[in-house]
């Protein structure tokens, strides 16, 4: 697709950033990809179509327009700014927006800053910074199936996103340790055969084009109500003071789930444990699964 078709399908909002995929299977081990970058994220995605010198609009992963780079107030000053502003028009870079100090988990800090350069509400947040891992197009022309290699060494050194010195996907575990360590949200591991890391107007790429590697947690919810009651489909709502209840599929025995229902219709107060991958943009857990239950 061409650098306008691309703005057209953002703007109609049919662009979709692929996201990495968060388990890592048998099988992607058994293929052995050759991963040619891997980079730790914390931040949250946007898309920066540059459309004349220092005239760069800035998206969501939903498609919402943000900001413009002139808006001065909203980003901190830096080499980054200035090979941004310098970018070729017709280029759309893909990357992250960073909030200083934001720590493992930045959504409420990237809502803080985003609410109050719109409505001036709250105490005034840090500037932010874009940092690119990937481009679509360059003066106009389409990257889309060029080796990401290629595409990488595109993109103006001030702008990149560090990559981290993972090789393969066995090396998931190591990474997730050193996330933890060093307070980023995880790694992001790349396939060498990828094409873009993104679908436009429900094109989707072969699986397995990158994972995402990030701890998982173990939190306790309040099981709100059922939505599917039947042990075999059990499906619950969950919830905790000052979050929106969510959806959650079970991890549990078929007896475990029997015992759970026969309490929960029995007016028995039940908690419930689950796993997840942190919250996404709503405030609810990413991939919640119960692993287990109690009365209290």
């Amino acid at each position: 697709m061409s650098f306008e078709e691309i703005v057209a399908a953002i703007r109609a909002r049919r662009f979709l950033p692929s996201k990495p995929i968060r388990e890592i299977r048998p099988i992607d081990l058994q293929r052995n990809p050759r991963i040619v970058a891997s980079r730790k994220y914390n931040g949250n995605f946007a898309a920066a179509v540059v459309k004349s010198p220092g005239d760069v609009e800035f998206y969501t992963s939903s498609n919402i327009y943000l900001t413009s780079l002139g808006a001065s107030t909203w980003f901190e000053e830096g080499e980054w700014k200035s090979a941004l502003n310098e970018a070729t028009p017709g280029t759309i870079f893909l990357g992250e927006l960073f909030i200083p100090g934001a720590g493992i988990e930045d959504l409420g800090a990237f809502q803080s800053w985003y609410t109050w350069h719109r409505n001036r509400i709250g105490e005034t947040p840090p500037k932010a910074k874009f940092l690119s891992f990937d481009l679509l197009t360059s003066a106009g022309r389409s990257l889309h199936h060029r080796p990401y290699e290629e595409r990488y060494q595109i993109i103006p050194s001030p702008m990149r996103v560090a990559a981290a010195p993972y090789q393969n996907l066995s090396e998931a575990e190591a990474a997730v340790a050193e996330s933890n360590h060093i307070g980023c949200e995880g790694f992001v591991f790349w396939d060498a055969d990828a094409s873009s890391l993104c679908k436009i107007g429900g094109q989707n790429k072969a699986r397995g084009a990158a994972w995402k590697v990030k701890p998982v947690r173990r939190e306790s919810f309040v099981l709100q109500r059922l939505a599917c009651a039947e042990p075999a489909r059990l499906v619950m709502v969950l919830g905790t003071h000052g979050q929106p209840d969510f959806q959650c599929g079970s991890g549990l025995t078929q007896d475990e789930r029997r015992q759970l229902v026969e309490a929960f219709r029995a007016g028995k107060s039940v908690m419930v444990d689950a796993l997840h991958y942190g919250y996404d943009e709503s405030g609810r857990p990413e991939m919640p699964r119960a692993v287990e239950w109690r009365t209290c």
